[in-house]
């Protein structure tokens, strides 16, 4: 008779509750909430339909790095490479980059495990130098910073 103890499955291990709310969590966005936000924002332009207003704009009248950034979703969705830049050239060259942070946190959500090695204290400093340097340098109103700010082509 034998008596060996039987490692845990790693690809299904036997998970914690909270691990299967995240799960639960994960697919719900996946399966709901990103396709119809998705829909809704490639459906409704969003300079025809106000989804979320800039606080910061209607309150200053300046531009925060976040400005244009579901003109220029709606832009991608559309295939308007161009527009988009021109609604938001920040978001367009971030979104590799938030990509891959919402796939590795869903990653980690699922599994318990870290995708890939942790982010260096210095990237997080780098770029919250870019953002703040964009959100100061787009709302100069000089040709050619003022190219920065949210605009139609």
């Amino acid at each position: 008779m034998s008596s060996e103890i039987s490692a845990p499955d790693p690809v299904f291990p036997d998970a914690p509750a909270s691990r299967w709310s995240n799960r639960i969590l994960v697919v719900l966005f996946a399966a709901v909430v990103a396709p119809v936000g998705a829909s809704v924002l490639y459906a409704f332009p969003p300079t025809e339909y106000s989804f979320l207003p800039c606080w910061f704009n209607l309150l200053t009248g300046m531009h925060c790095p976040g400005c244009g950034a579901t003109r220029s979703a709606h832009a991608l969705l559309h295939g308007e490479w161009e527009q988009a830049v021109a609604w938001n050239p920040l978001f367009v060259l971030a979104l590799p980059l938030l990509v891959y942070v919402g796939f590795s946190t869903t990653y980690e959500m699922w599994t318990g495990r870290r995708l890939g090695p942790r982010t260096p204290g210095w990237a997080v400093t780098f770029l919250l130098i870019v953002l703040v340097g964009f959100w100061i340098v787009r709302n100069i109103d000089v040709y050619p910073l003022n190219q920065l700010a949210p605009h139609a082509l």
